[in-house]
């Protein structure tokens, strides 16, 4: 048995998974195993296929039927011809007993060349062949793989892994104190069905314009539909933004969880006069770090190219974007990038997550 990992984007069309099926099966490719990834390429698929004699005519044909997306094949051993949860809640027993042997798991989980316990800035990760993964607030371990980078299907296993043995810390809380870049200072506070009249004057002050781009409809009104879906704790976190001082919220913001694993959608509502003002990148911002609290591994937003705004922020924070029908646009957002690299930088040079975290 000549076993391969070989892993390549497929196009997001009909018959396109079985294109490459049938190139690896003219080839003599015997399929063992299937994964789905995602990444910011978009849908990562990864084979691990008994190829006899040589397997580079199978990589070129592929590569040559895929052209959008890099096709990688490194050996395999039969050890890994299994199933992935599998392993992965072996994994956690074992971690129940040895919990300091969290780099062997961890590499093991995501064959890794190896893994060490480090510090969260400690500033070597290379994000090609290397991926930090947080264990609490200061150290993390540092997982390496110079034969293909990691994905964020990856990420979210492995800070599942990480979960699964750490001991429960109680709910993360969602009330905090953040500030914008010109220093003004905003309260977040999750919404309550009290708020319902508040939460009312403010869609009523903002414009159609503004209402459009965040609902995507004609809505100028806050039923009470609406109000249950965002206090409705099953379905994510809704928080109202104040600035220091004021009752009346001027902002709303959205982090919901959708139907794929370890994925968050983001989404804020500003008021008109408060646009401009740096309100809706400081909150984007703490839902991503509440985001990495959660343990989720991207983050999403749909909107329209209409609204520059959020394409400002997501670009910023390093999104990729994808624009979809002429019209819509779908932004994805790593979170363990996005705080390790981009927020947790600023708080080297800043103190911008500690600010975002709020009082301790």
């Amino acid at each position: 048995m000549s076993l391969w990992r070989i892993r390549t984007a497929v196009d997001d069309r009909p018959g396109s998974l079985s294109g490459v099926v049938g190139t690896l099966a003219e080839h003599g490719g015997n399929i063992v195993g299937l994964a789905i990834h995602t990444d910011v390429t978009g849908v990562v698929d990864e084979f691990v296929v008994d190829i006899p004699g040589n397997h580079g005519a199978a990589v070129r044909a592929l590569a040559e039927q895929c052209p959008a997306g890099t096709v990688t094949a490194v050996a395999a051993q039969r050890r890994e011809v299994g199933d992935d949860v599998t392993r992965a809640l072996l994994l956690t027993a074992r971690l129940r007993s040895h919990p300091n042997r969290l780099p062997e798991a961890l590499a093991e989980l995501l064959l890794a060349d190896g893994a060490r316990w480090t510090n969260l800035t400690a500033g070597d990760v290379d994000g090609g062949t290397s991926m930090l993964v947080p264990v609490g607030p200061l150290r993390g371990v540092l997982v390496d793989r110079a034969s293909h980078p990691f994905t964020w299907t990856e990420s979210s296993r492995a800070e599942a892994l990480v979960r699964s043995v750490m001991p429960s810390t109680g709910p993360v809380p969602t009330d905090r104190v953040i500030r914008t870049t010109e220093g003004v200072g905003l309260s977040l506070r999750q919404v309550r069905e009290t708020d319902a009249p508040a939460l009312s004057e403010l869609h009523r002050r903002c414009t159609p314009d503004t209402l459009r781009n965040r609902y995507f409809a004609g809505i100028s009104e806050l039923g009470p539909h609406m109000l249950r879906v965002f206090c409705d704790a099953e379905r994510g976190l809704t928080v109202a933004v104040r600035p220091q001082g004021r009752e009346e919220p001027i902002a709303l913001g959205h982090l919901m969880y959708t139907l794929d694993p370890g994925v968050g959608e983001i989404a804020f509502l500003v008021e008109d006069s408060w646009q401009g003002s740096g309100v809706g990148t400081a909150l984007t911002r703490a839902l991503t770090v509440i985001a990495a609290d959660w343990g989720l591994a991207e983050v999403r937003a749909e909107t329209t190219l209409a609204n520059n705004g959020m394409l400002r922020i997501m670009r910023r924070l390093g999104a990729s974007i994808q624009t979809q029908e002429g019209v819509y646009v779908h932004a994805r957002l790593p979170v363990a990038a996005a705080v390790q690299g981009g927020l947790g930088a600023e708080g080297r040079r800043g103190g911008q997550v500690a600010r975002l975290m709020g009082p301790v």
